[in-house]
């Protein structure tokens, strides 16, 4: 069977290439930020903006896009506000907005398919959610860009940074949001899980087997890639979520990077 003829494959693929493109390179600063946790809670509040969604009859990604970065500083707000440590904070508003935002869905007279925003639908992928990715992209990238330096000074040490004079509070601030928005996009196009391991994963491979920034970058962009070829190949092959095959395929590659080279930079000390 000829796959290409179908617009589904077509527009799927362009997604992949769009997600390859710049989310494993987002990565790199979100390992290097350890912001982690930060990019799953806020994938998480998609289930408000499903929520949202379907009461005021929005579109799900124009729902993300505004609920996702209000969620991302409402949590930074937080954070400054209370001597809890960061990840406590943040398993509490994954548990909670998570919660919250099932029930909503649960208890609408259309009740979403939460499988499908758990691993998305990248085969369901139309022309408008192509276009917010290309914009995503071309956002994130304009915003490493001229972040860049100021992230990996911060990253280095946060207090030096502030100290030479490095605006930390507005630097973080900026990625956090953009962070948010690219969530938001990417969530609408492969889910939950798969958009926070491919924030996450290739780039902690990717670490693990360099040897400076630069290798990390484009080692980091080759392993998103393969995740995302793959996990979709394998969705085709196998009737299965095709967001669940990258997360699967990006777990397993990270897997390979930890039992062959154990001792390698940021897996075992």
């Amino acid at each position: 069977m000829d796959w290409f003829q179908f617009d589904f494959v077509r527009y799927a693929l362009m997604a992949m290439a769009l997600l390859t493109a710049f989310y494993p390179f987002l990565g790199v600063f979100v390992v290097g930020q350890r912001v982690a946790y930060f990019g799953d809670a806020v994938a998480h509040s998609a289930f408000l903006g499903a929520a949202l969604a379907v009461v005021l009859g929005w579109q799900l990604g124009d729902a993300l896009l505004i609920t996702a970065p209000l969620f991302a500083l409402l949590i930074a707000w937080f954070q400054s506000r209370t001597a809890l440590p960061p990840d406590t904070l943040l398993v509490v508003a994954i548990t909670g907005v998570s919660a919250l935002g099932i029930m909503l869905v649960s208890l609408t007279e259309a009740p979403l398919a939460l499988q499908a925003l758990l691993f998305g639908d990248v085969l369901g992928i139309e022309p408008a959610d192509l276009w917010r990715l290309f914009g995503v992209d071309c956002l994130g990238w304009a915003m490493l860009l001229g972040l860049a330096r100021p992230l990996i000074r911060i990253g280095f040490h946060r207090e030096l940074a502030q100290a030479q004079g490095v605006p930390v509070r507005l630097v973080e601030t900026l990625f956090l949001i953009g962070l948010s928005l690219a969530v938001a996009v990417g969530v609408r196009a492969v889910g939950i899980l798969p958009i926070s391991a491919l924030l996450v994963l290739p780039a902690a491979s990717a670490r693990a087997l360099s040897q400076s920034f630069q290798q990390m970058m484009a080692l980091s962009g080759l392993l998103g890639g393969i995740s995302l070829v793959g996990g979709f190949g394998l969705a085709l092959w196998q009737p299965i979520p095709p967001g669940a095959a990258v997360a699967l395929i990006a777990s397993a590659l990270f897997l390979v990077v930890v039992l062959f080279k154990p001792h390698a930079k940021g897996i075992i000390r």
